[in-house]
């Protein structure tokens, strides 16, 4: 069953890293007015999937959760007050590469997420496929 529900979970992954990737190449081919559309979007389907993210980790049963959901909020506390500070930077130039340099390290850290997500998926997977030789050890 883990199986399965990870295979899900990446598929969705995939789906959405393509979408992302699809959005940046085209973005270099819209109009300003576009772009501005374009991120009015986004912000939009942010806050709409933030909101079912955290209504999942609010009704979830697992106590360590709560703790995951905590960390989360943190973590968007900081991005926030970061990007505060881009703003209040002095010139359009210094507010465009710092833009810039955020959106580089925001997929540096993405990448990170991922990699910590296999590495939780693939100790899950152990740990289920132990469970089960355990079992079959007491059924022998």
């Amino acid at each position: 069953m883990a199986h399965e529900i990870l295979s899900v979970k990446l598929c969705e992954l995939d789906e959405r890293l393509g979408q992302m990737h699809s959005r940046i190449q085209m973005s270099e081919l819209l109009s300003p007015a576009q772009i501005r559309s374009e991120v009015d979007a986004l912000r939009r389907e942010c806050r709409e999937n933030e909101l079912t993210l955290r209504s999942r980790l609010k009704f979830s049963k697992a106590g360590m959760v709560a703790e995951l959901a905590d960390s989360y909020g943190e973590v968007e506390q900081i991005i926030q007050r970061v990007k505060e500070k881009i703003k209040t930077s002095a010139g359009e130039e210094a507010l465009a590469e710092n833009k810039i340099l955020l959106a580089e390290y925001a997929l540096d850290f993405a990448m990170q997420a991922a990699n910590h997500a296999l590495l939780v998926s693939m100790e899950a997977l152990e740990a289920q496929m132990d469970r089960q030789e355990k079992e079959e050890s007491a059924k022998s």
